[in-house]
């Protein structure tokens, strides 16, 4: 008889538990809506209206204790434009959304953007007026790595051009072509130590000559020829 007093008893301790973790739920619910949604800083690409929207949208029944920070991570991370996503809470009712949008350097085969980290990423449409780098698909990161590194190069030696487009065929034969029509056949050998040739030969050649030339070959293992307008 003592053992099912202490059995009911502790029955009803556990039923009451329980009820009392629902209404305290419950309550967080009631209470502790979101009521701001921040940004860290400007977007330049992504529509934040439509971030806020897609935010209101999961948060409609939710409450500062009980929403799922990786889920709303995962759906703003499903916008073209974003490439990761920090979320924050900020008691009582605050959430701080950090965004890293991707930033877009050259376009790939004109189909795709290339971030600043060599990665590709898709959108609706290509607007951005940008080197477009031409290759096979599997080639991405080689041909990333040739654009880095002449870029890198352009500003070292304080050159006044910029990379319109950056073309490797079918068997591998690089060519560099510059805004102001100039343009460098690398070949497909030693195509690194050839850009770091190419600005010594640049460097030695004055103004006046520069303006005569179309292009500069490259291709030779021991040398280089000029192609004159």
């Amino acid at each position: 008889m003592i053992f099912k007093k202490k059995l009911l008893i502790f029955i009803i301790f556990i039923v009451s538990l329980a009820f009392l973790f629902i209404y305290a739920d419950k309550s967080k619910s009631t209470y502790f809506h979101i009521k701001k949604i921040t940004f860290s800083e400007k977007l330049k690409n992504s529509n934040q209206e439509d971030l806020t929207k897609i935010i209101k949208n999961y948060l409609d029944d939710k409450s500062f204790f009980n929403f799922k920070i990786d889920y709303l991570i995962s759906e703003l991370e499903k916008s073209e434009w974003i490439r990761n996503v920090n979320i924050r809470k900020v008691y009582p009712n605050e959430v701080r959304i950090i965004v890293e949008e991707h930033e877009p350097v050259a376009i790939w085969n004109s189909k795709k953007y290339i971030n600043n980290f060599g990665e590709l990423f898709n959108v609706k449409k290509i607007t951005k007026d940008l080197p477009i780098l031409l290759s096979d698909e599997t080639r991405i990161d080689k041909i990333f790595g040739y654009f880095s590194q002449f870029s890198e190069n352009l500003i070292k030696n304080n050159i006044d051009q910029t990379i319109l487009k950056i073309e490797e065929n079918e068997i591998r034969s690089l060519t560099i072509f510059l805004t102001s029509g100039f343009h460098i056949k690398l070949g497909s050998k030693d195509v690194d130590h050839k850009i770091g040739l190419f600005f010594k030969v640049y460097k030695s050649l004055k103004t006046r000559d520069l303006e005569k030339i179309r292009y500069i070959d490259m291709r030779y293992s021991n040398g280089f020829s000029l192609g004159l307008k």
